[in-house]
């Protein structure tokens, strides 16, 4: 099938001409076309944002929950409760990336800066405290993650 892309734009609710540009392209494809009947379809087409918007637009969301939800007195239990008790997809397995992003949510390690700390820059103790925390967490689920000390680790 061949197609013709061109764009027009609508101002204070009035159809604009098609540019030169596009209007040569129009002219162009019709008298490359072979005889029949062809449809004109408008459609509004938004541009694509840019990954510096993307990122704005996901930082400042963030931002907005984290300073909402303390000003709400929402903590981690409550949002989780929340989130639980609404219509999240149900079936879908545990993945390294959820739990992972979980883990650090739930279970948090901090500097002395009050930074969150990740695994890679815990101290032994701190990676412990971390393990130990989670598989608390864990368990009444009945998920028994063994003592690394047991397994000879």
């Amino acid at each position: 099938m061949k197609q013709f892309k061109g764009f027009r734009q609508v101002i204070d609710g009035k159809l604009q001409d098609r540019t030169i540009h596009d209007q040569q392209r129009f002219d162009a494809f019709f008298a490359d076309s072979p005889d029949g009947c062809y449809e004109e379809v408008f459609h509004r087409s938004v541009k694509s944002k840019t990954d510096k918007q993307v990122k704005t637009i996901f930082g400042l969301m963030i931002e907005q929950t984290i300073i909402q939800a303390n000003d709400l007195g929402i903590d981690v239990s409550d949002f989780l409760k929340y989130v639980v008790s609404t219509d999240i997809p149900k079936g879908q397995g545990l993945t390294k990336d959820f739990l992972h992003d979980l883990m650090y949510a739930i279970c948090p390690t901090t500097d002395e800066d009050g930074r969150r700390v990740t695994l890679s820059k815990m101290s032994t103790v701190q990676a412990s405290n971390l393990f130990e925390r989670f598989r608390t967490i864990v368990g009444p689920l009945g998920i028994d993650i063994p003592d690394p000390k047991g397994a000879g680790l």
